[in-house]
């Protein structure tokens, strides 16, 4: 079952906003957990009309589309926590082409964020892969494509 947490989980809302960073114009739109699966599920979206900076050149432009996108972070409390986002590719006009924006949280086609990322690394190097798989509560083929 999932719980949406509601304005009067507020504080809770506001730790994730500290923790996770973000930066305009991404916004923690709000927050679920799983009980089933023991998680918590971040949504981050932007406004309408928001910019980004081109990847290939870097001029503000206009979010052209975008698609879901989600990535595995570091537990909160012992929960295992992903978050969600719509990804916008741009449309610039001085390149010409349409590109996928980057996330300063995540590497470009990763299912993990930076921070689950260095912790995997960090793991892998004081014990085998297999054992920080089972630590990280991930397949160990993923923990593979980490380290690679």
């Amino acid at each position: 079952m999932w719980t949406t947490l509601s304005s009067s989980d507020n504080m809770i809302s506001e730790m994730f906003k500290v923790a996770l960073q973000l930066e305009e114009p991404w916004k923690l739109t709000h927050v679920e957990f799983d009980d089933m699966d023991q998680a918590w599920h971040l949504f981050i979206d932007f406004a309408r009309g928001a910019t980004f900076a081109c990847p290939l050149c870097g001029i503000a432009c206009k979010a052209y589309d975008s698609e879901k996108k989600t990535w595995r972070h570091l537990d909160f409390w012992n929960w295992k926590t992903y978050m969600h986002a719509r990804m916008p590719r741009v449309k610039c006009k001085a390149c010409n082409k349409i590109t996928q924006v980057s996330v300063k949280w995540a590497r470009p086609l990763s299912h993990f964020t930076l921070l689950f990322e260095a912790w995997a690394m960090r793991l892998m190097a004081e014990m085998p892969v297999n054992a920080a798989a089972r630590e990280l509560r991930e397949h160990d083929t993923r923990m593979w494509r980490i380290f690679h």
